[in-house]
């Protein structure tokens, strides 16, 4: 098989598997969702602009969870639940509780990692015009100048490739 076949299928095989993780994630299969944190409400502990992991379907009092209220997610620590299933929560750096106490139905489940700073790019490249084509761009350049270095081999000037002259160049005859 030629080389040229082989990265072929790399790069099919790597697509499909591509699409069926993506696909697996929106389709809800897999237990976690990603979400960006916007403000400093929760200071140090997941600065402005960091990605949330969220397992979903998990939440335990003073954990971090992700929860929708008011047709936003947000992220902040579980302080209490009542016994009508309503939901007490507070930003790390907020002074106070958070003023809405929404349902337990309405969380999310609990954050498990929180890169910094990934928010940005992830927000970058969805969300803004330019992102996702600027990546795509860099990634085209990139690989616009692996294909213009040209043969691996050297090659003798004056000398025709084999395909033109169906001899083997390395085969001389005496003249």
């Amino acid at each position: 098989m030629s080389t040229k076949r082989k990265k072929t299928i790399g790069v099919v095989a790597l697509a499909a598997f591509a699409v069926a993780l993506l696909a697996t994630y929106l389709t809800g299969a897999i237990p976690y969702r990603i979400y960006v944190v916007r403000t400093g409400s929760m200071g140090d502990t997941i600065p402005s602009r960091s990605a949330v992991l969220v397992r979903t379907g998990e939440y335990h009092i003073g954990k971090v969870v992700t929860f929708h209220v008011n047709g936003t997610a947000e992220t902040h620590r579980l302080l209490a639940i009542d016994q009508d299933g309503n939901i007490t929560t507070k930003g790390d750096a907020n002074r106070t509780v958070d003023p809405w106490h929404p349902s337990k139905g309405n969380i999310v489940g609990t954050v498990i990692m929180a890169p910094r700073r990934i928010g940005w790019w992830i927000v970058f490249v969805l969300q803004t015009p330019t992102g996702g084509l600027s990546i795509a761009l860099f990634a085209f350049a990139i690989w616009q100048c692996f294909k213009l270095e040209g043969p691996k081999t050297p090659s003798e000037p004056g000398l025709k490739p084999e395909a033109e002259t169906g001899r083997d160049p390395a085969i001389t005859t005496a003249s």
